[in-house]
């Protein structure tokens, strides 16, 4: 089991064993959700995505005696790894009356498909529009040297309901020494940020300028990459919520944010993410007419492809009184660093506790081809709040057809429960499909991601 899924395993085990907990004693504390798309994943002046997007989310607890703990992921593009998932846990307090705060925390970076996962202690102090912090990690990334940084904080509320934000913090110690051609050389670096943002609809729009003083050849003899250092504009689409137990129904904002953290990424019965772990979420606008648009993205393990963002525009609404909803949909499969961008227009319609959907695309995945996907779907909800879902598919068409003449159609199904703790939704699903190991590996190139297996996913719509 690879470390992200233990991680996320780790943590749902802990959420569910701390749902009665919540339910039954006001000061457990809240859980508070967030997510967000991004240009691009800087870290310190540096791009963790190799200058591309991002889709980032993840889930807090806080009590009211100053301790929290949490879990953060974001898609990064280091090779063969493509998803980060940090856990952490902290105290953070006021100093009596005096207009201090402090911050003392402790984070874990986790990889999959990486050994160099790294903890990192911080102390923070922050008062009025200032701030101050120092972090250590005795291993950086795997290196066996520290690593030591400190940053500077302003935050001001400007006219107009704006904000201003700017930051700046050095990097140094043992694990930016390096030795180049025998001679030993210093990369402690200096990384800037000055950025401005608005809520509007509920969502918080950020626009900032970012960099480091690393030149391209002293970032591509560090970093191995001397772009990921440039200065450059990010601009950050993000909404959150305090307390997740508390309904968003009623809510007269139409922006709607989602985010979820899932063992595996499985589309129509097959691994989008290699079978590892995934970071999904996105935002939907919707309309009393029935209109409504969206975005949704998620890290994906096509190399050197490691991010879809799905764009989607549709109608839905009731057929009278007659109990019967349709659902007609036009949708566009979006990736970074590749070329089989795909549209396809859905149908669905929906009654009592089933469903059906028929999608079509053209063109899919640039093969030229046409694809056909026919659904059925079930949805019942079970004693103590449970609820059973059940679906089967059928991918059909010439873009299931490979050289040679094979035929490639398959059925995959899915069978799940799902209920939710604290305001959390848990699922629990077993998928699949009919391709044997050697269609699998014949039809896209690798027979395990299309085993049958459980996944876990955990998610917050608000």
């Amino acid at each position: 089991m690879s470390t992200l899924k233990k991680s996320l395993l780790s943590l749902s085990i802990a959420s569910i064993l701390a749902a009665p907990l919540a339910a039954n004693a006001e000061d457990f504390g809240t859980i508070s959700a967030n997510a967000a798309l991004t240009t691009d994943y800087y870290f310190r002046g540096i791009s963790q995505t190799g200058n591309d997007g991002a889709i980032q989310g993840g889930f807090d607890w806080n009590h009211d005696s100053g301790v929290y703990a949490g879990v953060w992921a974001s898609n990064v593009d280091f090779g063969e790894t493509h998803i980060e998932v940090d856990t952490y846990i902290g105290f953070a307090n006021d100093i009596g009356d005096s207009g201090f705060a402090y911050d003392v925390s402790l984070l874990r970076y986790n990889y999959n498909d990486a050994e160099y996962e790294t903890n990192e202690l911080t102390f923070a102090l922050s008062y009025s529009y200032f701030s101050a912090s120092y972090s250590y990690a005795d291993d950086w990334y795997d290196t066996g040297e520290s690593s030591n940084y400190f940053a500077l904080g302003f935050d001001y509320d400007l006219p107009k309901d704006f904000a201003l934000s700017a930051s700046i913090g050095q990097s140094f110690g043992d694990a930016y020494d390096k030795k180049k051609m025998g001679t030993a050389t210093d990369f402690d670096y200096i990384d800037y940020k000055i950025g401005v943002s608005k809520d509007y609809y509920g969502v918080n729009w950020d626009l900032s300028y970012i960099g480091s003083d690393l030149n391209s050849k002293e970032c591509d003899a560090y970093v191995g990459g001397g772009s990921i250092c440039d200065d450059r504009v990010i601009l950050t689409v993000s909404k959150s919520i305090d307390d997740i137990s508390q309904s968003s129904e009623g809510s007269d904002l139409p922006i709607t944010a989602n985010v979820a953290l899932v063992t595996d990424y499985y589309f129509r019965g097959i691994s989008q993410t290699g079978n590892d772990g995934a970071i999904q979420g996105g935002f939907d606008w919707s309309h009393d007419s029935g209109l409504y648009v969206g975005i949704w993205g998620s890290n994906v393990d096509f190399a050197p492809t490691h991010l879809e963002v799905d764009t989607y525009i549709g109608f839905a609404n009731d057929i009278g009184e007659s109990g019967f909803a349709y659902d007609v949909s036009l949708l566009r499969y979006n990736y970074n660093d590749a070329e089989y961008e795909t549209n396809e227009l859905t149908f669905a319609l929906s009654y009592s506790y089933f469903s059906a959907a028929y999608s079509y695309s053209d063109d899919w995945y640039d093969s030229g081809d046409a694809s056909n996907y026919l659904a059925l779907g079930f949805d019942y909800d079970l004693p103590s709040e449970f609820a059973l879902s059940a679906s089967i598919g059928q991918s059909f068409g010439d873009a299931y057809e490979v050289s040679g003449g094979t035929d490639f159609d398959y059925v995959d199904y899915k069978l799940g429960v799902s209920k939710d703790f604290a305001g959390v939704n848990f699922d629990l699903s077993y998928v699949g499909n009919d391709l044997n190991s050697k269609e699998c590996n014949a039809y896209v190139g690798g027979g395990s991601i299309c085993d049958d297996r459980f996944i876990l996913s955990i998610s917050k719509g608000f």
